[in-house]
Formats: structure tokens, sequence, C-alpha cells
């Protein structure tokens, strides 16, 4: 059955406010320094960055992992709809995943089309689907995500990944769910951060608050754990490579729905050292 994004994909020669998801704040500082003419602002008691980008209106939210993703993205919706924010014409979440096929490896991209529940709902057009403007074979791919409630282990990733998962991650359906109500469109760029050969560990969870790292418990984890020290440098390091990926990614993206470049045909000039 068609999904609303389906039948009303966002006339992207129309677009002009775009918002930006994170689930955390490494994730957000990726791309803040792209935005342009940015300042703090907050409404109701949520806080976001605002400026442009691109020829949009930006606004950037981080908005936590998991439930705290659905909690806040009620909040914003509820904000919508009393005519607090400005509805937006594209919502884009966009971070990091587990890999759930050996081929996947830290650092690749993907757009997500599909949703992988017991409905397997699309959440892109098949407009999108052929428009090489929104993406760039050689770094973004198609793929379908799976939401989960905890940090995947590399037995359930292999799991997910013989039902045809590409990615696991924590927020898309429950983000998605949401807008959808409101019809508001969602798209979903994951950089897989854990391929099947390394974990993030599920402690780490815990260590993570509105999207933000408490350092403090984080300390004394190590500290009474010093056998994770060489597994926390392994994510550090992940983790900085993704962050690189998931900005060239963005910059190439919204580039891509661009009004500008999507009338000039620039859309899919990508250079690698951005």
């Amino acid at each position: 059955m068609a999904t609303f994004l389906d039948i009303n994909q966002a006339d992207t020669s129309e677009l002009k406010l775009l918002w930006l998801l994170f689930p955390t704040w490494a994730e957000e500082l990726s791309f803040l320094h792209r935005i342009q003419s940015k300042k703090h602002n907050r409404v109701s008691g949520v806080s976001f960055i605002e400026g442009k980008y691109a020829g949009f209106r930006i606004c950037s939210f981080v908005v936590g992992v998991g439930t705290e993703a659905r909690q806040f993205c009620l909040q914003l919706s509820e904000l919508i709809l009393e005519n607090k924010l400005f509805r937006p014409n594209l919502v884009l979440l966009a971070g990091f995943a587990g890999g759930c096929k050996k081929e996947s490896k830290t650092g690749d991209v993907f757009f997500v089309s599909r949703i992988l529940d017991d409905h397997q709902k699309t959440i892109i057009s098949h407009t999108i689907l052929v428009d090489p403007l929104f993406f760039n074979q050689n770094l973004i791919r198609f793929g379908v995500g799976v939401t989960v409630d905890r940090v995947a282990t590399p037995e359930k990733k292999k799991i997910l990944g013989k039902k045809g998962a590409d990615l696991v991650e924590m927020e898309l359906k429950l983000v998605h769910d949401i807008f959808f109500e409101i019809r508001v469109p969602v798209f979903c760029l994951r950089v897989i951060l854990d391929d099947l050969g390394f974990t993030v560990p599920e402690k780490l969870a815990t260590f993570v608050q509105k999207g933000r790292l408490l350092v403090l418990p984080l300390v004394f984890f190590v500290f009474f754990n010093p056998t994770s020290v060489w597994q926390l440098f392994l994510l550090g390091f992940k983790t900085s490579l993704a962050k690189k990926k998931l900005l060239l990614a963005l910059v190439l993206l919204i580039n891509g729905l661009s009004p500008k470049n999507r009338k000039n045909k620039e859309g899919t000039n990508f250079d690698p050292h951005i």
C-alpha cells in the first residue's frame, strides 16, 4: 500500500525549510560549521540551531537516541500543530548505524529507502529512486533499515541482514511514524559506524542522554573496566571516520535537493575533499 510520501512527494523545486534531525550532538557537529548565519533558538523549551545552507532555511535539532527521539519529535509535531514552529517542507534524519551485512564497512553511507518491519514500509517515492540528483553511487547507496530498541549485537545484526536489512539503528521508524501523521516527508541518511566485526559497547548507551555524552560516568566505567580502553579507542577511530563521511553525504544530498543545483543539473558534482 502506498504511503503518503509515495503519493505526495515534496516538490523539490519548492523546498524552502529543511529540518535536520541528529540523534546525538557528535553527529550534529559533523555539519554545524556548514550552516551560514547560524544562531541558537529556543521555542517552548526546545533548543535548536537555525541558519542557511544551499538556498535553504535550515533548522538543526539533536533529538536523542531511541525512545528519546520519539518523545522529542512528538513535542516537535505538537509545536507545528500549535503554529509555534513553522512546518518544514522536509525532515532529514541523519546519523550513524550498525551494518548488517559482511560487505558493509565503517564509513559506508546509505540513503534509507525502506523500513524493514511487518509491512516492509517504503519511505521514499519511486521518483527519488530514479533521480540521480539525490545521491552519488560512489558514496551513497540505497538501503533497507530496521529500527531496534537497543544496541544490536553482531548475532542480531546477522539475523537482520538475512531478513534483508542493510543497517540497524534506533530512531527511524519512530521518527517517520510521527511526522507521517502530520504529513511531513522524512528522508533518512545513515553512515555505518559498527560493522559486523565491531560492536558499540552496550553500556555506552547508558552514558548518552538527550544526545550528549555523560563524561563522568564514562570515566568511572573506564576506571573500573580497564579492558574497555581498546574498544573505546576503536570506537573513537570509527566515529571520526563516520563523521567525515556523514558530512560528505549531507553536503552532497542537500546540494542535490537545492533548487539552483537541480535547475542547473549540478547536484551530482562530488568533491571528495569537501
